[in-house]
């Protein structure tokens, strides 16, 4: 009998086999089957590893549809940049849900930031309003590159406005995304600066506090909340809750780990304040955005199903291409 084999798939690769482009399509495609109840995602375990200020988590998937199982295994690590290593870095093991093999172990660094910003981008799709042409990023890492540009292929964007912990490090994006598109950028002395007077805003850091007020926001703006993804995190005026259409990608761990975690646990919202979740919208099942006044929040977690529809499509290319290389585990 021929011994079957997995193929390994390295991050530099990995970065050769996928575009925004397609991450974009292939998440949106995995929401709508979320949305119409094709997948089974448990919510993701989490290790709290507060002696090393940061956590890891196992982020298991089936997507039906696709035919394929994964599961990642992610840390985040805020003080890695210090130590030369990224914040996140992550491994997905791919696998036929038909028999349990593993198809392909791969690196999944790329792919999780990817994935992430490709959901902001299928969020604003539906949520913010066509004609936005300002954005506005809290936050200048690894995360906001992909979410901007996610946001530049739905979008004719004009302006863009950048704030950071440190200008240097502002500064530095600045210059990385320059070659995303062309776009006016400015660097902002502050987080009210900002975000005033733009028409998607998006939040990418690991705050326990809120930056972003309620009064700062003009009608008909759109928040894409990324960086809560862990009990505790917050980075939005609860108050701009209240007022907003809220969109999660999945209740069942936005409540514990998103942008809506603190604020449910204090009750200053509750659940009947959620309007749906991602799938629901894509799906046609609720409506996205209906108005062109109407402040909308995308509160993002990342969805274990995101990483097999992009790691999907990494196998695919990777074996269509004869990239990667092969090992026999069994």
């Amino acid at each position: 009998m021929k011994r079957r084999k997995t193929l390994i798939v390295d991050g530099k690769t990995v970065k050769s086999l996928i575009t925004v482009r397609g991450a974009i399509r292939e998440v949106e495609k995995a929401f709508k089957l979320f949305g119409e109840g094709k997948v089974q995602m448990p919510p993701k375990v989490y290790i709290h590893l507060n002696k090393y200020k940061g956590d890891f988590r196992a982020m298991p998937a089936y997507v039906e549809g696709l035919e394929k199982c994964s599961i990642k295994w992610v840390n985040v690590h805020p003080e890695n940049r210090k130590k030369a290593l990224p914040t996140v870095m992550a491994i997905i093991i791919l696998s036929d849900p038909a028999n349990g093999f593993p198809l392909s172990v791969m690196d999944a660094t790329y792919v999780t930031a990817l994935r992430t910003g490709a959901a902001g981008g299928v969020a604003a799709k539906y949520l913010a309003r066509k004609d936005s042409k300002s954005v506005a990023l809290v936050g200048c890492g690894v995360q906001a590159q992909t979410q901007l540009a996610a946001l530049n292929e739905n979008f004719n964007i004009e302006r863009v406005r950048i704030w950071g912990h440190l200008r240097s490090e502002a500064a530095g994006f600045k210059r990385k995304a320059s070659r995303i598109g062309d776009f006016k950028m400015e660097i902002s002395k502050t987080i009210k600066s900002c975000v005033e007077d733009s028409d998607i805003i998006v939040t990418t850091t690991p705050s326990r506090r809120p930056l972003v007020r309620s009064g700062w926001l003009k009608r008909g703006a759109h928040v894409n909340a990324i960086g809560a993804d862990a009990k505790g995190k917050q980075e939005l005026d609860p108050k701009i809750l209240k007022k907003a259409k809220i969109v999660v990608d999945a209740w069942e761990q936005a409540s514990h780990s998103g942008e809506i975690n603190v604020p449910l646990a204090e009750r200053q919202i509750s659940k009947k304040d959620i309007y749906a979740d991602i799938g629901e919208v894509v799906a046609g099942k609720k409506k996205g955005r209906t108005s062109g006044k109407e402040i909308t929040v995308f509160d993002s977690t990342g969805l274990a199903i995101q990483d097999t529809a992009v790691a999907n499509v990494v196998y695919r290319e990777a074996k269509r291409r004869r990239k990667g290389r092969y090992v026999s585990f069994l």
